[in-house]
């Protein structure tokens, strides 16, 4: 089994990006996309999702990190700068992985 991999945002506050985001993971093949206490309704998305990812890609909206379930043996994977981060080249892929991009403005 190849596995599967997912992409999600946290706190994401404009329709515009997370069109793009969507727009991309369908591209790169994810299996699902979620967004973590987005600044506005989802369904604002359609304005920017010019390749209609929507229908295509299921989408979860999480009104919390508590809220957060993914599949069983699925691991969540952190995308930050950090010191402590792990360079992706040299950092070792789950094999069902949901890889979530940090706060477009830290808050």
């Amino acid at each position: 089994m190849r596995g599967y991999f997912a992409i999600g945002v946290e706190s994401i506050s404009k329709p515009m990006n997370l069109g793009n985001l969507l727009r991309s993971a369908h591209s790169f093949g994810a299996s699902f996309f979620f967004v973590i206490a987005p600044d506005f309704a989802v369904r604002e998305v359609r304005v920017s999702d010019t390749s209609d990812a929507v229908n295509h890609l299921p989408l979860y909206d999480y009104e919390d990190v508590d809220a957060l379930t993914l599949p069983k043996g699925c691991s969540l994977v952190g995308i930050e700068l950090s010191d402590e981060a792990v360079e992706l080249p040299s950092f070792h892929h789950p094999s069902a992985a949901a890889y979530v991009l940090g706060r477009e403005i830290g808050r």
